[in-house]
């Protein structure tokens, strides 16, 4: 009687398996299984261990994992689930066990871009990141667009959306921009700040191999180009166009044929995932928890820029993580005219 009773026990103890992700072995107050050649894991193991946040309806028996912008809904003896709204039928169900949703664990690190292999001799799940492929730089397509930044006599309007999301408060500004670019070296921009019902506008100009800020006051204020301190791509992306392939091994750079508004152009698409802006931007890209920044660069037939698109996604790292977006687009038109800079900077060597 007493075999008979230790039998389920023993069995399920020779399934039990070990978790392991990049390294770490993740302890569980419910022990990993063995189903069918198919290793299920309490709900909990997967929220920890993967970083996904997890809400579980009692009446339903479904539980929800999100984790960036996948979203998964496992619903217990259900092999359909739903990753992003997309059902896919699993070869084994999730169940519930000893009060624990479990679930199938390879199933789940797969879709977030996660490596899982199996360790027969310890019965031990291995998880790890995925091997970041190289970036891809087409020379064609970075050389497009750095005769773009060269660009001589054409002007730049558009505007951006920048959203702070710290959970408790959330805060959305949008910035006007108006370029005027006779060269790389003489230019002119002006920007509108609008936040919280408030309104600031400012200007910034290249003159004379001077850098002329507009301060609050409406003073023009002359730095020395040498002296003006370099920004990152967060700060201002556009510094990415005038890199030479050779230093943006962080970036993906690719050329594609694409259609605007019925008519063909070819794209410049530059894309920095959260491996690039660690590579870009060394001890200060420790803060970024998760990033990735995309600029799309749209040229009609003979190769001018039409306009720019910009999606910038970054989490700060930290106590109370803040998240920030910036979207916005930049149109391009030949100028028609000479640039008219303020006489407190034409007159200023007089």
């Amino acid at each position: 009687m007493l075999s008979l009773l230790l039998m389920p026990a023993l069995a399920q103890a020779e399934t039990a398996v070990r978790l392991v992700v990049d390294g770490v072995e993740i302890e569980t107050d419910v022990a990993p299984v063995l189903e069918e050649n198919r290793t299920l894991v309490p709900i909990r193991a997967v929220t920890e261990a993967l970083g996904f946040e997890v809400a579980w309806d009692p009446d339903t028996r479904t539980a929800t994992l999100t984790r960036g912008e996948t979203t998964i809904l496992l619903t217990a003896d259900n092999p359909e689930v739903l990753v992003n709204g997309e059902p896919v039928t699993l070869d084994v169900a999730p169940a519930i066990r000893s009060d624990r949703m479990m679930v199938p664990v390879r199933f789940v690190a797969e879709q977030i871009g996660l490596e899982v292999g199996w360790d027969q001799e310890t019965l031990t799940v291995l998880i790890g990141s995925a091997a970041p492929a190289a970036p891809t730089v087409d020379p064609a397509a970075l050389a497009l667009v750095q005769r773009a930044q060269e660009a001589e006599n054409v002007r730049g309007t558009g505007g951006f959306t920048m959203t702070m999301d710290g959970g408790m408060i959330v805060l959305t500004s949008e910035m006007s921009m108006d370029i005027y670019q006779a060269s790389p070296d003489e230019s002119i921009t002006y920007f509108t700040v609008r936040m919280l019902g408030e309104e600031l506008s400012s200007a910034v100009a290249v003159y004379g191999e001077k850098m002329w800020m507009k301060d609050e006051t409406g003073t023009w204020v002359a730095m020395s180009l040498e002296d003006v301190v370099p920004v990152d791509p967060i700060s201002d992306p556009t510094i990415l166009a005038s890199l030479n392939p050779a230093d943006v091994s962080w970036a993906s750079v690719t050329l594609s044929q694409q259609t605007y508004e019925g008519t063909e152009m070819q794209v410049v698409t530059m894309i920095v995932d959260e491996a690039g802006f660690a590579e870009l931007l060394g001890d200060e890209g420790m803060v970024i928890g998760e990033g990735r920044m995309e600029l799309m660069y749209w040229f009609t037939a003979d190769e001018t820029l039409h306009h720019a698109d910009l999606l910038l996604e970054v989490a700060v790292a930290g106590p109370e993580p803040v998240r920030m977006t910036m979207t916005g687009s930049m149109f391009w038109e030949p100028l028609e005219g000479p640039v008219e800079f303020p006489p407190e900077i034409t007159g200023a060597g007089e």
